[in-house]
C-alpha cells in the first residue's frame, strides 16, 4: 500500500495498492487532493467520463456541446468523449486547450483521435461526428454567461414538449411560462415533466437531480441500465392509461396499484424495492433515497434531516464532507448495498458497522467514519439511532416546483421542496 504523495488530507489520506490503481482513481481523487492548479470544466468532463455519467454542472454541459444532455445526440457525443478520454487517454489539460482554441479545433481534434481507435463502434462515432461540426458551433465560452437558452433552439423545446401537451389535454402552443402559470397542482407538474421525458421523441432517461427521479422510483435502480428499463416500463403504462388516471394515482400514492391494474405488476416487482417505494410515494418516502440522490448527482440539495441522520452534520469541513460522500457512493455504486439496509442500519444505530462490513475500513479512515457514523452528535445524551418514523420525508406541497422545460431537456434542472 502507498499513500498519495501529494495528498493534503492529514486525517484521511488516500491509499493505493499500485501506481495503476492510483492513476485510475486520479480523476476522482484530484477533487479531494488539494489540486496544484485551478480545476476546469475539462476536469469535470473527465470525472464524468470515469464515473460513466453525463456531467451535471451547467458550465461543462454547455462548453462541451452536451446542452440537450438527455437526448440521443448528446448521449452519442458523450460516447465520443468516453472513447477519446478513457480509451485513448486524452488528458483534461489537452481537452481544455482544444476547447479554448475554438469549436473547430475541438471538433477536428476529436475526429482525428477517433481515427486512431480500432473499435467498430468508434468507426461509427467517427463517421457520426465528422458529419456534425455544427454541434460545436454555439458552445459557450468562459467569458459568456452560461444560460439555459444558450445553444437550445426553440423548435427543440417544442419538439419535446408538444407530445406531453397533447397527452395532458393542453394547447400545443403553450410555452413553459403558460404551463407554469396555469395554476396546476405540484403533482400534476411532476407528472407532466415525466411525460416530457417518456413520450416520443423521448429523452434517454429521467435526470437524476429532479424530484421525479425520487418520487417515481428511479432512485431504487442499481445502475443506468435498470433506469432505462424502468423508463420502458413507465412507457408501457402511459400507453395503457390516460394522463388524468396517471395523475390521480400519483396524487393518491397509488402508482403500485395502477401498474397492477394495467397488467404490469410483474414488471414492477422485477425492480427491487420499487413496489415498496410506489405504495407511499410521492406523499412520503424513505430519506435514504434523498441521500442516494445527493451522493450520486451534482447540484442536489443536502437536507438538514438527511445530514443529521447520515453523518454529514458532524463533518469538520469540506474534506470530511467529500470523504463521507465518497463512502456512500462506494456503498451504492461499487458494493450495490440495498438502500433499505442503510435505512434499517440508521434505525438501529449501525451505520458504521454496515459500512465497515462492506468496505473494510483501516487506519485514519476507520477513525473518521467511526466518529461520523458511530459516535454521531457530540452533544451529551445525543442518540446514536434514529426512530423509524423519522426516516421518512413527507411532501406537504408548500412550494411551487422550481423547474423549467429548458432545464428538463438539458438535464440541469433541480426541484426545490
Amino acid at each position: 500500500m502507498r499513500k498519495c504523495s501529494g495528498c493534503t488530507a492529514s486525517e484521511s489520506p488516500a491509499w493505493y495498492c499500485t501506481p495503476q490503481c492510483q492513476k485510475t482513481h486520479w480523476p476522482e481523487h484530484r477533487y479531494e487532493c488539494g489540486p496544484a492548479r485551478e480545476l476546469t470544466t475539462a476536469d469535470h468532463l473527465v470525472r464524468a467520463v470515469h464515473r460513466g455519467r453525463m456531467p451535471d454542472d451547467t458550465a461543462t454541459v454547455f462548453q462541451y456541446g452536451l446542452a440537450a444532455a438527455w437526448t440521443k445526440s448528446a448521449a452519442i457525443l458523450f460516447e465520443v468523449y468516453v472513447s477519446v478520454i478513457r480509451d485513448l487517454g486524452v488528458s483534461a489539460k489537452k481537452m481544455h486547450q482544444w476547447r479554448l482554441s475554438g469549436p473547430r479545433r475541438l471538433h477536428s481534434e476529436l475526429v482525428k483521435r477517433l481515427e486512431l481507435h480500432p473499435g467498430e463502434r468508434q468507426r461509427f462515432l467517427h463517421t457520426w461526428l465528422a458529419q456534425k461540426p455544427w454541434i460545436f458551433e454555439r458552445l459557450s465560452s468562459d467569458r459568456e454567461p452560461t444560460t439555459m437558452l444558450a445553444g437550445i433552439p426553440p423548435e427543440l423545446i417544442r419538439q419535446y414538449a408538444s407530445p406531453a401537451l397533447r397527452y395532458a389535454g393542453l394547447p400545443e402552443w403553450y410555452t413553459a411560462d403558460d404551463i407554469r402559470n396555469s395554476g396546476m397542482p405540484d403533482f400534476w407538474y411532476y407528472c407532466f415533466c415525466l411525460y416530457v421525458v417518456l413520450l416520443p421523441p423521448h429523452l434517454q432517461r429521467v435526470p437524476g437531480n429532479l424530484f421525479d427521479w425520487v418520487c417515481f422510483g428511479f432512485c431504487t435502480c442499481y445502475d443506468d441500465e435498470a433506469e432505462m428499463r424502468l423508463c420502458d416500463l413507465y412507457g408501457e403504462l402511459l400507453d395503457r392509461c390516460s394522463f388524468d388516471e396517471f395523475y390521480a394515482a400519483t396524487r393518491t400514492a397509488s402508482l403500485a396499484s395502477l401498474f397492477n391494474k394495467h397488467g404490469l405488476g410483474a414488471g414492477m416487482r422485477s425492480f427491487p424495492n420499487l413496489e415498496d417505494m410506489l405504495r407511499t410515494s410521492p406523499v412520503s418516502y424513505r430519506i435514504v433515497y434523498l441521500l442516494k440522490q445527493y451522493v450520486l448527482w451534482e447540484n442536489v440539495k443536502l437536507y438538514d434531516h438527511v445530514a443529521r441522520t447520515f453523518g454529514f452534520a458532524y463533518c469538520r469541513g469540506e474534506r470530511e464532507m467529500t470523504e463521507l460522500k465518497g463512502l456512500y457512493r462506494r456503498l451504492f455504486v461499487e458494493k450495490r448495498v440495498d438502500p433499505l439496509v442503510l435505512h434499517q442500519a440508521a434505525a438501529k444505530g449501525r451505520l458504521y458497522e454496515v459500512a465497515d462490513e462492506s468496505c473494510g475500513f483501516r487506519g485514519a479512515e476507520k477513525a473518521l467514519f467511526r466518529r461520523l457514523l458511530k459516535e454521531g452528535c457530540p452533544k451529551e445524551g445525543c442518540p446514536r439511532f434514529v426512530p423509524e418514523d423519522e426516516l421518512y420525508g413527507y411532501y406537504y406541497g408548500t412550494s411551487k416546483p422550481e423547474i423549467d422545460l429548458l432545464d428538463l431537456i438539458n438535464g440541469t434542472a433541480s426541484i426545490i421542496l
